[in-house]
């Protein structure tokens, strides 16, 4: 536990998100109050599903009692992989910019700050693991486990954003949730999204790793 509180503390990449969390928050205060609808608010929801993989990767990153148990472990870890396509998936909700209840340009700015919090989320998270896989294994499996998770996120976004499965629906709605994937393997465009979203993925971890990485060295001097 106080590993994680100095992990948190000694890193301002976590200030910035908490800043970019109050910002949006304004914004989106702001367009509820002026357009009287609460048709955004859905991204308030996105963020808090965005923060859980974060979650679960410092808990297996800092807690003793998940370390040491391979049950624990391989639990969390599952549940990671199941949650983490909802940090870059906010950046799908840019779509709702072409909407009848406000203006665009505001409605862009507000869903690119939750995205861009969604992004580093995901991104600190997808790191932590790899730090893990790396200090327990190797090099080469941690970026095979990167990697795979990417292009597995990339589907979660096309079952999310287009056939708009949850992550929760493993234990809700099994049987639809499977059948759901059964059928979209026959078709070219799962195929596609699932490339181009885990293509994303993995760029945006790059990008935003090299920054996290960066700061972690700066506040260690």
């Amino acid at each position: 536990m106080k590993h994680l509180v100095h992990s948190v503390k000694s890193n301002k990449i976590y200030l910035f998100l908490w800043y970019l969390t109050l910002i949006g928050s304004a914004l989106l205060v702001v367009r509820v109050a002026t357009t009287q609808t609460i048709f955004f608010t859905f991204l308030w929801w996105n963020l808090f599903l965005a923060i859980i993989p974060l979650a679960l990767s410092k808990g297996l990153k800092h807690f003793k009692l998940i370390k040491q148990s391979v049950p624990l472990s391989i639990l969390f870890f599952v549940l990671w992989l199941l949650f983490i396509p909802n940090s870059p998936y906010i950046v799908t909700d840019l779509k709702h910019v072409d909407n009848n209840y406000g203006i665009q340009w505001f409605d862009f700015i507000l869903i690119f700050i939750f995205a861009a919090n969604g992004l580093v989320l995901g991104a600190i998270s997808i790191q932590d693991i790899y730090h893990i896989l790396h200090k327990k294994y190797n090099k080469n499996i941690s970026k095979f486990v990167v990697i795979s998770t990417c292009l597995l996120g990339g589907y979660g976004i096309f079952l999310g954003r287009f056939l708009r499965f949850n992550s929760w629906d493993v234990v809700t709605k099994p049987y639809t949730l499977l059948q759901g994937i059964v059928n979209s393997l026959y078709y070219i465009e799962a195929w596609i999204w699932t490339f181009v979203f885990g293509a994303f993925m993995w760029l945006s971890y790059l990008l935003i790793a090299k920054t996290v990485l960066k700061s972690e060295k700066l506040n260690k001097k």
